[in-house]
């Protein structure tokens, strides 16, 4: 195997792994499953460190 076609193989992957990267951020964008910087509105973070609190 010539060293270009390995190289070619490698670069295919990693961009199929790119692209899969992307679109799960996009499909969780388009979901609303993303930060808004809205701290405040947000249950994730601030709702487990209060239920931490409570133990």
């Amino acid at each position: 195997m010539s060293p270009v076609l390995g190289n070619l193989i490698v670069l295919l992957v990693l961009a199929a792994v790119v692209a899969l990267a992307v679109r799960s951020l996009w499909r969780s964008h388009k979901r609303g499953g993303h930060c808004n910087g809205d701290c405040a509105s947000c249950g994730c973070c601030h709702g487990h460190e209060r239920a931490e609190a409570r133990k």
